[in-house]
């Protein structure tokens, strides 16, 4: 009914919108009169009918004729307000541009509107007098609209009568005593009872905070998807996206960031018991003994499995008081002044919330908008929907019932709406709300954007649990969202008749076809189980009233994807067109014959070009080609599409200089006239007429990114200064690029980027390519108080920076391919009392004649951690003492005398052919972490060993030469030991190893000469994960074998060795040692 109720909304907005047209050019006057009114009156039906679901049955079949009909109508009008935009484009459009179509078609069209709207006027008044009789019967007293504020705000999360279940959780997070190794808590409960809530309180709580070093959170796909779970471990630590592929890459990327630091990870809604969990916990063995591993789910076998060794900690309902409390809560929020009489808190709604949180909070939101008392009772009284055999379990849905019934009516039809979104997928903010827009679901509220409206209901529906934080995506720099599982099944119940998914489960068949108007369709598996693409469009065809159609495919195998000729015709009525992660090339030229599409999503597709007839496509508000790397132009009329508000041409590779080289060469004609774009990711200059830099000048409503391509096709200053980057205080992220290759004079440089200088509020700046030998000084002005991450790449001609130390909040620089720069200095630092107060990482990269760092005592960089320099061949010292550094990268930087004393340095990674790093070894003396990298020599030096002792993780890789590790050469507290890509080495130091009474995790791959392992590794009683791979002359093991606490064993490619371990007995179904995989393939006990 929601959709419904959104639909007639839509309805009597359009009939206001162009009744003028209507009349004056249609001659309808009198009928859109008695339209109006039957819409009106309609209109207040379905506000009744929300307000009583319980007589939903008794009027579903008039429902289903309203439907239809309101569908009808929507169309009609739809099509009378985009011809009346196309008449006004043809009034100014150039004669060339536009042809008006002959006065007979005109006619025929017109004819076609007055036939059209009598027919429904005539089919609306029938219901309406239908809908009198049985609201009369239900409601003697007649039907009234219930007033309902428009905010959609709900107050903060709240966590009333968890204190004792947050503290005896965080006695188990935080105990007097350490383990030795990270051990692993699961909190058990019903949907809606608040486990997500509590586990967020304890992971943001002081005490916790302070205890772990690393705070990782992972809402965990329902498929327990282990690479997409360890990507968001990395990029939770790293703070940008993870462009890793290989699991196993992955998983030594996570072990090395987690080994040797006490951690807490939280794995957020775990649906089932899975191998992967086995094999991720495993390498997290190699952490600090404290780590945590905190688990939510709803189901007690997963509960047990993942916490083996422990008891569930069941998360029981909240009290009556306290969920009434929390109810109170929830009004007070809206209505401080508002009073409550103890009697409700007996009430049967009560009950009914069944001491969950979600279901009070509903409750109390809805109050909350009421602003009659007396109804009050009437809403705590009334009853939740029920559902019927084949829906979801009613125990599990009826909270979810109640949650949903006391949304605000506006808030539904969004939630509905998303049932049709696969299962576990991640949705970011923007797309949201350019589907929700695309389906007139968001309305205007003032003088607010859609798009603020939109991201208003978005956070309304994460606070009342609906939707839930997924991960921030840091390619694109956007909030993914997830429907929680339960949540999904719920929506998919309510919207079951006009929301649907085509998927490998349902096959091709759908249901009451002729009533879906929403469908998304498993592009890939479907697909691949039903190899005819034809018979899934055919099915896809009786859904002959489809206002959405999303064909999902998969992002990293891009399934090949075929857009039939005759889409436009079957499906005339969609709104909304996914096409999708697939390797579409083309898009058929009959695609502009959709009058009524709003969002056109091609995303990560191998579209090329885009047919013109794109161009008429009047009402498109969104138009997605992001990741569209072959995409080489646009369609030429492109300006005629006045209400486009989302151009989105972003590719992912476009970041900190890492240009991905898309294909497109330039912008549509008279882009500039598109001035409702509030998204244009790219904007690519070009000498062409009316193609230029200058177009961007009017277009001030632009938001978050913008990319601007080949600036060195700007001629002249004006240019730059006409593109009035200064006027976009809504850009948080520019990036100026020029093409390095072709030369230009480089003052004329200099003058055009003066003249590009943005609004102060930006956050993010880049500067690639640029050809000047200064960049302009207000690059390093403070008044740029919100920049936070400033990236430069090749300028090769740049002999000085800018004051960049003056810039109050800056916390990333790169430096990158700068050929020309000499020396960092003072002038680089600024003139501030504290230079540089904010910077936390610096990368420096690709600098050959980059010499000497110059600094005076206040150009100290106080908040540094983290310092990486790559391929800095000239750089001989470092002079600044850098207080905060915690984790140094050095990589091909020979020139060093020594490192100076970093007080606390914890990580260092050197890959260096060099002796320095020997030298530098006294001033090592606080690390935890440490790898060396291309050594050239045969043996490591016996003599620094004494400076190890604060060593918990070694990796030796890439060192061509190394033959031997002398025996006490190892730190004796190592926790985690990697020794990868040695071919001449020949053997472990025994005696070192068995020393070590901590280890905990041992991993050697690709060493070819290494010929046996150390005889001692059975008494080595820490370890309890050991991986080998690629290691072919591996033949012997000792003779009493692996350590008896071993929890996981890894070993490929090591063909003698695995033979050796088979002829012995060692890979039996009853070993001792629980984890096995040979050659990736894991052994079941």
């Amino acid at each position: 009914m929601d959709l419904l109720d959104v639909l007639v909304g839509t309805l009597a907005y359009t009939l206001e919108r162009v009744s003028q047209e209507l009349q004056k050019v249609y001659g309808v006057g009198a009928e859109l009169k008695e339209l109006q009114n039957s819409v009106l009156f309609i209109q207040g039906v379905l506000d009744d009918a929300q307000e009583r679901e319980k007589t939903r049955n008794s009027v579903e079949p008039l429902l289903n004729e309203i439907r239809e009909v309101a569908y009808r109508a929507n169309d009609i009008l739809d099509d009378v307000a985009t011809e009346q935009q196309r008449q006004q484009l043809i009034k100014y459009a150039p004669v060339r541009n536009f042809v008006s179509p002959l006065n007979l078609k005109r006619l025929a069209f017109q004819r076609y509107v007055y036939d059209e709207i009598q027919s429904i006027e005539k089919e609306l008044d029938k219901i309406a007098r239908r809908c009198s009789i049985i609201t009369t019967v239900l409601q003697p007293n007649g039907w009234q609209s219930t007033h309902i504020s428009e905010s959609t705000s709900v107050g903060p999360p709240c966590v009333l009568g968890r204190e004792r279940d947050k503290q005896n959780i965080k006695k188990l997070l935080v105990p007097l005593q350490t383990d030795s190794t990270a051990s692993v808590i699961s909190i058990l409960g019903m949907p809606g009872v608040g486990k997500t809530t509590l586990a967020q309180e304890l992971f943001n709580d002081v005490t916790v905070m302070e205890h772990f070093e690393l705070r990782l959170w992972v809402y965990v796909p329902h498929d327990f998807d282990l690479m997409k779970i360890l990507r968001c471990m990395i990029e939770s630590i790293d703070g940008f996206k993870c462009d890793l592929a290989s699991l196993d890459t992955l998983q030594q990327e996570v072990r090395k960031k987690v080994s040797g630091r006490r951690y807490l990870l939280v794995l957020d809604d775990v649906w089932e018991e899975s191998e992967e969990w086995e094999r991720l916990k495993s390498f997290l063995y190699s952490a600090d003994g404290g780590s945590k591993i905190l688990v939510t789910t709803k189901r007690e076998q997963v509960a047990r499995f993942m916490a083996a060794n422990s008891t569930p900690y069941h998360l029981e309902g909240l009290s009556m008081d306290d969920c009434w409390s929390l109810i109170c809560q929830q009004v007070l929020s809206r209505n401080p002044s508002a009073s409550f009489t103890h009697d409700f808190s007996q009430s049967d709604a009560l009950r009914r919330c069944m001491g969950l949180p979600m279901a009070a909070k509903a409750l109390g939101q809805r109050l909350a908008r009421e602003a009659d008392r007396s109804k009050w009772e009437a809403i705590l009284t009334s009853q939740p929907w029920e559902f019927s055999g084949s829906g979801p379990s009613s125990n599990t849905m009826k909270p979810l019932s109640l949650s949903y019934q006391y949304l605000p009516h506006h808030l539904k039809p969004c939630s509905a709406y998303l049932s049709i979104i696969p299962k576990g997928w991640e949705l970011e903010t923007d797309l949201i709300i350019q589907l929700w827009m695309a389906q007139s679901f968001i309305r205007p509220r003032g003088t607010e954007e859609m798009e603020d409206v939109g991201s208003d209901y978005i956070d309304s529906l994460r606070r009342s649990s609906f939707l839930q934080y997924s991960h921030f995506d840091h390619k694109s720099r956007r909030q993914r969202y997830v429907m929680h599982d339960v949540f999904h099944e719920f929506v998919r119940h309510v919207a079951a008749e006009e929301c649907s998914v085509m998927e490998p489960g349902t096959g091709l068949y759908l249901a009451h076809s002729e009533r879906v108007r929403h469908l998304s369709v498993n592009y890939e598996e479907l697909i691949r189980r039903v190899p005819s693409g034809g018979d899934m469009y055919e099915q896809v065809y009786k859904c002959k009233g489809l206002q959405s159609l999303l064909l999902i495919g998969n992002s990293t195998s891009r399934p090949t994807m075929v857009v039939r000729d005759d889409l436009a015709e079957r499906l005339s009525s969609l709104r909304t067109l996914m096409l999708t992660n697939s390797c579409l090339t083309q898009l058929p030229e009959s695609i502009g014959d959709l009058r009524h599409l709003r969002c056109l999503q091609l995303q990560n597709t191998d579209i090329k070009r885009l047919p013109d007839s794109v161009s008429r496509l009047y009402n498109l508000q969104t138009l997605g080609l992001r990741n569209c790397y072959h995409l080489k132009e646009l369609p030429k009329d492109m300006s005629y599409l006045r209400n486009l508000r989302h151009l989105d041409l972003h590719l992912d590779g476009n970041s900190q200089g890492t240009n991905a080289g898309g294909k497109l060469r330039r912008m549509p004609p008279e882009i500039g006239l598109l001035t409702h774009l509030r998204t244009l990711s790219r904007f690519v200059v070009s000498k062409r007429r009316n193609c230029g830099l200058s177009q961007l000048k009017n277009l001030n409503d632009l938001c978050s990114e913008l990319l601007i391509e080949r600036l060195d096709l700007v001629s002249s200053r004006e240019d730059a200064k006409n593109a009035n980057l200064s006027s976009k205080e809504h850009i948080h992220r520019l990036e100026l690029t020029w093409n390095y290759t072709i030369v230009t004079d480089a003052s004329a440089r200099k003058n055009i980027l003066e003249y590009l200088k943005p609004h102060h509020g930006l956050k993010e700046i880049g500067v690639i390519g640029y050809g000047g030998t200064l960049l302009p000084t207000w690059m390093g002005d403070s008044s740029f108080n919100n920049l936070e991450k400033v990236w430069i790449s090749k300028t090769y001609s740049c002999l000085n920076l800018p004051p960049l130390g003056q810039l109050p909040n800056l916390k990333y620089l790169l430096l990158k391919e700068m050929h020309g720069l000499t020396h960092l200095d003072c002038s680089f630092c600024g003139t501030n009392e504290i230079r540089f107060p904010k910077l936390e990482k610096l990368h420096l990269e690709n600098m050959p004649e980059l010499q000497e760092w110059l600094g005076a005592d206040n150009c100290a960089l106080p908040s540094l951690r983290e310092l990486t320099i790559k391929d800095c061949l000239a750089l001989q010292r470092l002079r600044h003492e850098l207080p905060s550094l915690t984790k140094l990268v050095i990589e091909a930087s020979p020139s060093f005398a020594r490192l100076p004393y970093f007080p606390k340095l914890q990580s260092l990674e050197v890959k260096t052919n060099d002796d320095w790093i020997w030298r530098s070894w006294a001033a090592l003396s606080s690390l935890t972490s440490l790898t060396l990298s291309g050594l050239t020599r045969a043996d490591l030096p016996f003599e620094i060993n004494s400076c190890h002792a604060s060593i918990r993780r070694l990796e030796i890789s890439y060192c061509s030469q190394l033959k031997f590790i002398p025996d006490g050469w190892l730190p004796p507290c190592l926790s985690s030991f990697v020794i990868r890509h040695c071919p001449m080495l020949q053997n472990l130091p025994a005696a070192g190893l068995t020393k070590l009474t901590m280890l905990e995790d041992l991993e050697i791959e690709e060493c070819e000469q290494l010929e046996h392992l150390p005889v001692g590794l059975r008494n080595i009683n820490s370890l309890a994960h050991l991986e080998i791979s690629d290691c072919p002359g591996l033949s012997w093991l000792p003779s009493n074998g692996f350590p008896s606490k071993l929890q996981f064993l890894s070993i490929s490619n090591c063909p003698e060795l695995i033979q050796k371990l088979r002829d012995q007995g060692w890979l039996a179904a009853d070993r001792e040692y629980p984890q096995v995989w040979i050659n990736g393939v894991h052994l079941v006990t």
